[in-house]
């Protein structure tokens, strides 16, 4: 199994960022693997997310179980795609100043492309660098918009 963690922290509460990510739609927007997505929503707790895009520059297309963990990420399990098998997910952990983000990918990789490990896991790391990123801006904003609406709901309460 090719397996690559990395984590940031957000400057945003754990809820925030919750709700960020249990927005299985926006995965096409920091995914990097991913440029369209179709998702369902089964229940309250889960999402089914159908996606393509290129992998490693190549193209490829599968379909993923999302399950929503108590910590407010989720746990996501290939259910069709290139690999045998593949596992990933975000963990969030409430810090001073923030939520700490922490993402895991893992894939069985074919016998033919062990040999390029060490370049997949570079590759990869750097892409998930990248969403991470990608997160980190968009739930800090998600963040600021959830401010500004209490900020106008108290304004418009003060008025009546």
């Amino acid at each position: 199994m090719l397996t690559v963690t990395r984590h940031i922290l957000v400057s945003a509460p754990k809820e925030r960022v919750s709700e960020y990510l249990r927005d299985a739609t926006r995965l096409a927007d920091y995914e990097q693997k991913v440029d369209q997505c179709k998702v369902t929503y089964p229940d309250g707790e889960t999402a089914l997310a159908e996606v393509s895009g290129r992998y490693f520059g190549f193209p490829w297309s599968g379909s993923f179980k999302m399950v929503y963990t108590g910590d407010g990420g989720y746990q996501s399990e290939m259910l069709k795609g290139p690999f045998r098998k593949g596992l990933g997910g975000f963990e969030l952990t409430k810090v001073a100043g923030g939520t700490r983000v922490m993402h895991l990918e893992s894939y069985h990789l074919p016998l033919a492309l062990k040999v390029l490990r060490p370049i997949l896991r570079r590759w990869l790391g750097r892409s998930m660098d990248l969403e991470l990123g990608i997160i980190k801006e968009g739930a800090e904003g998600l963040h600021r918009r959830r401010l500004l609406e209490d900020i106008d709901r108290d304004v418009q309460l003060d008025s009546r």
